[in-house]
């Protein structure tokens, strides 16, 4: 399964850079905007009826406390492709503070249930194989709005799955127990979806009271990618938009 969604975003990063034509400075590119807002769509009806009722049914059962528990664990678990990406990306400094965060998280902060190095000093960061890509100087290529997923692009599709190359959990075997990864990966899944839901629910709504919620989306998507490759802040054109969520929690 994975190396044909590995195939498929290589295709379309292929047919990207053969068919379409760079775009001007500022400007997304988005040919197949009739194709993205008919799925923008599809995600909003699913999130309406589905994730946002499932949402609301676990923030009411599970304290804000086990929320913000359950976020830490989820986020220490990224670590070990964080870490190969800061690597790739030839920054020993935050290739140090990621294995730090580990091993602090892992060990005093009871498995990553506890943001303990943050106690410590050492803020976390966000690093993926589409980012590494982009340093590397690899095209973003269009804008793509895929089912479930949201809002990427070939470059950044492509790197979701390398990402998952670099999970330790993606080899895990559980002797006698065939079954247990693929059940710990959909757990793991949906639980990080359920609370990255919660938490930006209120961002959420601010995104779908937008004149044009489809062209926000795409706008604060494009400007934080950009802001995340340059591990830097938002350009200035973004501004407008500090407020509307930050989608890369949803990448998990």
């Amino acid at each position: 399964m994975q190396i044909r969604s590995f195939g498929a975003a290589l295709i379309l990063s292929l047919g990207a850079c053969a068919s379409t034509p760079p775009p001007e400075a500022g400007v997304v590119a988005d040919p197949y905007e009739g194709f993205n807002r008919q799925v923008f769509a599809f995600n909003n009806g699913v999130d309406r009826y589905t994730l946002a009722p499932a949402a609301s049914v676990y923030e009411t059962v599970t304290p804000a406390f086990a929320r913000d528990r359950v976020g830490d664990f989820l986020g220490n678990l990224k670590s070990p492709a964080i870490f190969v990406n800061d690597v790739l990306q030839a920054q020993p400094d935050r290739a140090g503070d990621t294995f730090f965060r580990f091993t602090i998280n892992t060990t005093i902060g009871l498995v990553g249930l506890w943001d303990a190095a943050e106690y410590f000093g050492i803020d976390g960061h966000s690093e993926d194989f589409g980012q590494t890509l982009a340093v590397w100087g690899v095209a973003s290529g269009p804008y793509l709005m895929m089912p479930l997923l949201g809002p990427t692009n070939p470059r950044d599709l492509f790197g979701s799955g390398v990402n998952r190359a670099f999970d330790p959990l993606t080899w895990t075997e559980f002797a006698g127990q065939p079954d247990l990864d693929d059940q710990i990966a959909i757990g793991r899944g949906v639980l990080g979806g359920l609370n990255a839901r919660v938490a930006l629910d209120d961002q959420i709504r601010t995104l779908n009271e937008q004149p044009e919620p489809y062209v926000a989306l795409r706008r604060i998507y494009s400007s934080q990618r950009q802001a995340a490759i340059r591990n830097g802040q938002m350009v200035d054109e973004s501004k407008a938009y500090d407020d509307l969520p930050d989608f890369d929690e949803f990448e998990n």
